[in-house]
């Protein structure tokens, strides 16, 4: 079981990285901004119910 919540860790870091580098290139380069918006929502709603599935098998 805790490989796989390892598993969870990882995931969520990944998508909070790419959200991250997503506002980073908006910053540099704001016409650009439709398909960076999309990644960014789309990556923080995969770290925050990665992060909930994360609480839930903590509980357990």
């Amino acid at each position: 079981m805790k490989n796989k919540l390892t598993l969870h860790y990882v995931i969520a870091i990944a998508a909070f990285a790419i959200v991250l580098y997503a506002l980073y290139l908006l910053s540099l380069n704001p016409e650009h901004n439709g398909s960076l918006i999309i990644t960014i929502i789309g990556c923080a709603l995969v770290a925050v119910g990665q992060i909930i599935i994360i609480r839930q098998k903590r509980k357990q």
